[in-house]
């Protein structure tokens, strides 16, 4: 096989990984071009979407263990960095200032600090509770809440009482800090669904659809049914089920 052959192959394996993060995204997108909101806000958003399909096309991350360790260890200890840098907004801090933009730490650096820590039983809860204190310290109850739900996935996939205790401990934090600071509710950033329900509740209800519904599909049905399916054919080939020929599911499902 080609080196173009190979690259492409790998492409359209990653292409599934890629979807649960389109629709929710594009519906993020039609939402903030559709109600007026600023233009810098739909660059910012529109060009992270672009370096996250990037990314999970190309992207490559360290093998050795000890290394992606690190830089998990490293997210971790940057989600302080707004504590010491970030601009100071009625008493909440969780911004990184690059020039003239400003990114949510949390949810730049989230994202990656699970994935590497999705696979370490021992490091990984105290890379998740660094993560949160940090988190609670800024205070971010929307990112503590998702790294909650992060490690409740992990806690039951791993069996995991650390994964358990990081994930309480995130969820104790979110309930905690929220609505902690002086901050007042930002249009087009918090209360989504109810401010397109105020014109629609049939685009409210579509919205909602596109960001929790079809992730989910992708993320969790989908796969059991291709996995279902497989389980069917291979019965199929089975004594009693007569000349029926087995084929594994293919890739595109």
């Amino acid at each position: 096989m080609s080196l173009s052959q190979s690259l492409y192959a790998e492409v359209h394996d990653r292409r599934r990984i890629a979807l649960p993060l389109l629709f929710p995204a594009f519906g993020g997108l039609w939402y903030l071009w559709s109600f007026g909101a600023p233009a810098g806000l739909i660059a910012v958003n529109a060009g992270a979407l672009a370096a996250a399909l990037g990314w999970i096309m190309l992207g490559r991350l360290p093998k050795a263990r000890r290394v992606r360790i690190g830089i998990a260890l490293a997210l971790a200890l940057a989600l302080f960095g707004p504590l010491l840098t970030g601009p100071d907004l009625d008493g909440v801090r969780r911004w990184i200032a690059i020039g003239p933009v400003s990114l949510n730490a949390g949810m730049l650096l989230l994202p990656l600090l699970t994935m590497l820590a999705a696979r370490e039983t021992r490091a990984g809860p105290a890379i998740l509770g660094l993560a949160a204190a940090a988190l609670a310290l800024q205070p971010d109850a929307a990112a503590l809440a998702a790294l909650a739900l992060a490690a409740a996935v992990l806690a039951a996939h791993h069996r995991s009482i650390g994964f358990a205790a990081a994930g309480i401990a995130a969820g104790g934090l979110a309930a905690l800090t929220f609505g902690a600071g002086a901050l007042e509710p930002q249009l087009h950033v918090e209360g989504v669904l109810a401010h397109v329900a105020q014109r629609s509740v049939w685009k409210a209800a579509l919205l909602a659809i596109l960001l929790f519904v079809v992730p989910l599909w992708h993320l969790v049905w989908d796969p059991q049914l291709a996995r279902a399916e497989g389980s069917t054919r291979w019965r199929r080939c089975s004594p009693g089920w007569g000349p029926w020929r087995w084929s594994p599911p293919s890739p595109s499902r």
